[in-house]
């Protein structure tokens, strides 16, 4: 089992992937719901949205937990891949009120939709119309404390003379067999 250390940095460095990266975006408060629809394999323009749904969606559901992510994927091998971005006028600090009085999830009305065709798109042009036409931030890392970069530094320096190690004793083991088999021949 690997060390609690690597443990954790193999989780800050996924953490930090997931806030970064294509899709890291603050999308504006007056979206309630953001629906995809694509088809299950990659034929016919489909490869796009999938990745979309792979890489993007988790990170704009990191960034916006509140608003609802629906998915549907069918089965018909064509049809249209679409985006389809629900508006609506409740602002959410209304809406954040009315869920802590309220065990049953807050629906919030649709007052408007906004639709983007992914079909033959990569995901990058489709978060790209997601941002322009929704007018969402981007989403940008602080700048790394001095420590991480330190950290950072220290580990690939570290890893490089494991490495270093490691071949040292693999050659020392191939020329300890060499000169074995050479005296097993010359005793033989």
């Amino acid at each position: 089992m690997p060390s609690p250390t690597s443990r954790m940095r193999w989780l800050r460095a996924k953490l930090y992937s997931i806030r970064n990266g294509t899709g890291a975006a603050i999308l504006p408060p007056n979206i309630s719901r953001i629906a995809l629809s694509f088809n299950y394999k990659s034929n016919n323009g489909h490869m796009g949205p999938r990745k979309f749904f792979r890489e993007c969606l988790p990170r704009l559901k990191y960034h916006n937990p509140e608003v609802d992510m629906i998915v549907t994927r069918k089965p018909d091998l064509e049809g249209p891949a679409t985006l389809t971005v629900h508006f609506s006028d409740i602002p959410v600090e209304n809406t954040l009120q009315l869920k802590k009085k309220q065990t049953a999830p807050v629906v919030r009305e649709t007052t408007s939709t906004l639709e983007i065709d992914m079909l033959n798109r990569y995901p990058d042009d489709i978060m790209e119309e997601l941002v322009q036409k929704t007018s969402a931030t981007l989403y940008s890392e602080p700048p790394r404390s001095q420590e991480l970069d330190e950290e950072a530094e220290y580990l690939a320096v570290k890893r490089e003379n494991e490495l270093k190690e490691k071949y040292k004793l693999q050659r020392a083991d191939r020329r300890k067999g060499k000169d074995d088999q050479l005296k097993g021949a010359i005793l033989a």
